[in-house]
């Protein structure tokens, strides 16, 4: 992990971004700090932090406006901090974009834990030119993209190392809490709801029908599995450089 990461706090109160600042410095990253959905674009655009905690209830745009906004420029993690804790907001922060959601007030270590944990998965290299293929679904593991039937598809850089830890391991039962701690690197079991929302979105996008899946299945009772018939095919492996022409950037 770089230990000069930068990363931009996205917050109305002083307070919060003194505070959050002050602690991300201790762990030598650095930091710096705007208070408006309006000056949170053009920082990125400008200085291209590696991560970005963004407060969901600004003076001028939403948290969610802002994501939206800043998906159509840059795939930089976003972690929402936000005092608005109910399901439905979690849904709709991850759904247009969010890689991870945190409530207010929130434990300082644990920030710190998601901070580096989404760190790592960025700087996290796979096989070069190494392609998952499972029918239609081709994964490219080095440039981390997707498409199905040859149509690109995008995805969150947490709905793909999801998609890619269970397509890793075909037939294999993962909790909630194991994924969340697979992916996140982070024992917060408490959060894991979390998973569940991502993994809602990610059918929506790589399943013909998400009621009917046929990639990612649930197992009843104890999590979600890729289907075990391609454990009993295989996945086929391609060179990734026959299909970048039709490879999607991970939003």
């Amino acid at each position: 992990m770089a230990e000069d990461a930068v990363i931009l706090i996205v917050d109305d109160e002083l307070e919060i971004c003194e505070l959050v600042s002050m602690y991300l410095a201790k762990e030598g990253y650095r930091t710096f700090y705007v208070h408006d959905g309006a000056s949170a674009i053009q920082a990125v655009v400008q200085y291209q932090p590696d991560l970005i905690l963004l407060d969901n209830l600004l003076p001028d745009l939403s948290g969610v406006e802002v994501c939206t906004q800043l998906r159509q420029l840059v795939d930089t993690p976003i972690l929402f901090m936000s005092c608005k804790g109910e399901e439905i907001d979690k849904v709709v922060a991850l759904g247009i974009g969010g890689d991870d959601y945190i409530v207010k007030p929130f434990g300082l270590r644990e920030l710190v834990a998601r901070v580096k944990a989404h760190l790592r998965r960025r700087e996290k290299m796979e096989p070069a030119h190494e392609v998952l293929q499972f029918g239609g679904l081709c994964i490219d593991m080095t440039n981390r993209c997707v498409w199905l039937n040859r149509q690109p598809i995008k995805l969150s850089g947490t709905e793909f190392d999801i998609l890619l830890l269970l397509a890793q391991h075909p037939g294999v039962v993962f909790s909630a809490e194991d994924i969340f701690r697979h992916v996140w690197s982070v024992n917060v079991n408490e959060d894991v709801r979390t998973v569940v929302v991502h993994v809602s979105n990610l059918r929506k996008k790589i399943e013909r029908n998400s009621a009917q899946p046929v990639f990612i299945l649930t197992a009843w009772g104890t999590g979600y599995q890729f289907n075990s018939v391609w454990a009993q095919r295989g996945p086929e492996k391609s060179p990734a450089r026959k299909q970048e022409t039709i490879c999607s950037k991970i939003i």
